[in-house]
């Protein structure tokens, strides 16, 4: 029987130092998404629901361009604390508290999406993006005084970090279109620490199957959304013949998303190419931000099922957005040590093609005809990626 007020020996103490997780071969401890990392991917839900209603709500070309400006500072929140646990979570109180205030502000960002996106309010939406960023901030001066072999890294990052959380700040002195113009300077310092710190992350490395699963947990999410696009999309119309093959359609369309990212995977590890991990982690921006238009092209969709006229924003948006999908996976692909067969690069090449053909084509057909299309290219991809499949099995 365990001594009242003593701790147990299986108990965790409440605050752990930060410690580096890097095996002393150089080589990182590998490890697998943590229960925190799966709930604080939750709350990106609310974002991509958000951007995915902009997306609906204006699909035209300047529409776009918000969707696409908006997304960029979402998934660099993300993929900041993901980076960070890679290297130096160590799951306790403090770090867990962090986590959840992160949350909060992403929530916070994720619901001024729509007042930013029309131009009436931003300074929300910036208190809570400093907000996330500091936060990192914290984590890593955290992490200074107990993992001093790495402290080159928390420096560059840390600062980095700290010039955009002041610019952005700094934003809020101006009006608009200033604001945005200092948000893009922000964001493009953070884009480029990857690469100022290039030289750093070969003596500090992240855990590549560690990686590799988070970004494929966040496009789980992604397309997750695009599900709910469908399921949305019918619930908000009359139950017609049209919206019913429509919404049939576009789920496949999505499922068949997510067989080509999924069947083939990412795993084998990186390619010993210089900068593949950065390349993986960039093209992921495109690749899931088409994603996000898939499934507002979707929901487009079978709304104008009932009236049976076809806009070209929302056809740009699901057969551009699986275009565009395709061939950032490729890319993503090739980054890994088992790459794309030259075939199946054809392959995809010729459904993107046909998807582009379908969205310029789309105003001179009916909904059910461009969602048809839609599966029908990306159907007869996976049916030759498996037979592609099946035969280097037999060989």
């Amino acid at each position: 029987m365990p001594v009242v007020g003593r701790r147990s020996a299986g108990a965790r103490p409440w605050l752990r130092p930060p410690r580096l997780r890097t095996l002393p071969d150089g080589r990182p401890a590998e490890r697998h998404a943590s229960w925190l990392e799966l709930f604080f991917d939750l709350v990106f839900v609310v974002g991509v629901a958000e951007l995915a209603q902009e997306l609906v709500r204006d699909h035209s070309l300047g529409g776009f361009a918000i969707f696409a400006g908006l997304f960029l500072p979402m998934y660099i929140a993300w993929q900041g604390f993901s980076f960070y646990a890679d290297r130096f979570d160590t799951d306790d109180v403090l770090f867990r508290v962090v986590m959840l205030a992160a949350m909060l502000a992403i929530a916070a960002l994720a619901v001024q999406v729509p007042d930013v996106a029309e131009g009436r309010r931003s300074a929300g939406f910036v208190v809570a993006y400093a907000t996330l960023r500091s936060l990192v901030v914290a984590l890593y001066l955290r992490a200074w005084r107990s993992a001093p072999e790495a402290r080159p890294l928390i420096a560059r990052y840390a600062g980095g970090y700290s010039l955009s959380v002041a610019i952005w700040l700094g934003s809020l002195l101006v009006a608009t279109p200033a604001r945005y113009v200092l948000w893009g300077v922000g964001l493009a310092i953070e884009y480029a620490m990857p690469v100022v710190a290039q030289r750093l992350h070969a003596r500090i490395p992240v855990d590549p199957s560690h990686v590799r699963e988070r970004f494929a947990l966040f496009t789980i999410i992604v397309l997750g959304e695009s599900v709910v696009a469908v399921a949305l999309g019918t619930a908000d119309t009359d139950w017609r013949a049209a919206s019913a093959a429509t919404a049939a359609l576009g789920f496949v369309a999505v499922a068949c998303l997510w067989w080509v990212y999924f069947d083939r995977g990412i795993e084998g590890g990186f390619s010993a190419r210089r900068g593949a991990i950065q390349l993986f982690t960039r093209v992921h921006i495109p690749l899931l931000a088409a994603l996000t238009a898939v499934g507002a092209g979707v929901h487009m969709l079978i709304q104008e099922a009932a009236g049976g006229g076809v806009e070209a924003g929302a056809a740009w948006a699901l057969d551009g957005g699986a275009a565009l999908y395709l061939l950032c996976l490729t890319i993503v692909q090739r980054t890994t040590a088992t790459g794309v067969a030259v075939d199946i690069r054809v392959a995809r090449a010729l459904a993107g093609g046909a998807l582009v053909v379908a969205a310029l084509a789309s105003t001179h057909l009916s909904v059910v005809t461009v969602a048809a299309c839609t599966a029908a290219a990306v159907v007869a991809l996976v049916l030759f990626e498996i037979e592609r499949g099946l035969a280097d099995e037999a060989a």
